[in-house]
């Protein structure tokens, strides 16, 4: 009994912990996230990547060249390209860096080969390799900027870009995009001018992609609220949306009344409720609210946060 009033004790204090500091990513949360990134791009390796050999990039691009040379499945020589390059950078960048990338990399690829088992694939599913490179950019696009918004990534090339980083002063963007490079223009030589074109057009493209929906991510919020219900505004504000607020002490221009400014940010699920909220209690309130692209500070998670989760 002691034991569990220790443990429950504890949950109650964390859970405290996370109010107070509002953690707004939970290690499972961030795991659902990865895990939801890596077999999502699986899905759209199988039925789009590996079926037009669209070379844009990354570990899949690698192992759809070595097939043409190897008596071996895509997706099995992305395992061990996969596994091999985790060994590396065990040795060479650390055990951190490598169990955050290890994980989306293993799962990524496990997944890609139980779909090649269960649903293998003689040819494409259409006729329109355009329609099909543009899903391919989508899947991977969005799953990529889901692994960068939450600090993870998906392994592969990316490891390679990290010991050039090491080693030299190259950038990882340069880096990365340097490897990427090479094994695209070298689908050229391998499938030919049009599917090599195709991959190039993918890998340029891709960025783009991957920059419009991180940024769509990243919106939110800021209302600034002019309002007499201070009480009321402020508690909703702690703990109903679990949130902070810089808090101004103001008076009117004409009538001279003592206002309250209230300056806080929310997500753009959170923005509905806050509104209705406010012109529910003050129906006189004056309320701004204007859309941000990022958000830095305590409550909200950085991109360029490394975590060790």
């Amino acid at each position: 009994m002691k034991h569990d009033k220790y443990s429950l004790n504890r949950i109650i204090e964390n859970r405290n912990k996370k109010l107070i500091h509002h953690d707004p990513m939970t290690k499972t949360k961030r795991y659902f996230l990865m895990s939801f990134a890596a077999i999502f791009m699986a899905f759209g390796t199988h039925f789009f990547k590996y079926p037009n050999s669209f070379v844009i990039g990354g570990v899949e691009g690698m192992s759809i060249i070595a097939s043409m040379f190897v008596p071996l499945s895509r997706p099995l020589i992305t395992l061990i390209i996969n596994v091999t390059l985790l060994v590396v950078s065990f040795l060479i960048l650390g055990k951190s860096f490598t169990l955050r990338t290890g994980y989306v990399a293993i799962l990524n690829s496990l997944t890609a080969l139980l779909l090649d088992k269960i649903c293998p694939l003689s040819g494409t599913l259409t006729d329109n390799t355009m329609l099909e490179l543009f899903f391919t950019l989508i899947i991977s696009s969005m799953g990529s900027a889901i692994l960068f918004n939450i600090a993870a990534s998906s392994g592969g090339t990316d490891i390679i870009a990290m010991i050039f980083k090491k080693y030299s002063n190259l950038e990882v963007g340069k880096a990365l995009l340097m490897v990427d490079s090479i094994f695209t223009i070298g689908s050229i030589y391998v499938f030919g001018m049009e599917i090599g074109l195709f991959s190039i057009f993918g890998l340029l493209i891709k960025g783009v992609f991957v920059d419009i929906i991180i940024s769509s991510m990243k919106q939110a919020k800021m209302f600034i609220i002019i309002t007499s219900m201070t009480e009321e505004v402020g508690n909703f504000i702690k703990s109903e949306l679990n949130r902070s607020a810089t808090v101004i002490d103001a008076k009117g221009l004409y009538l001279k009344k003592d206002l309250t400014v209230f300056i806080s940010a929310t997500s753009n699920v959170e923005a509905p409720r806050f509104r209705a909220f406010i012109k529910k209690i003050d129906p006189k309130a004056f309320i701004t609210i204007l859309n941000t692209s990022n958000v830095v500070g305590k409550g909200w998670y950085q991109t360029d946060e490394l975590t060790n989760d």
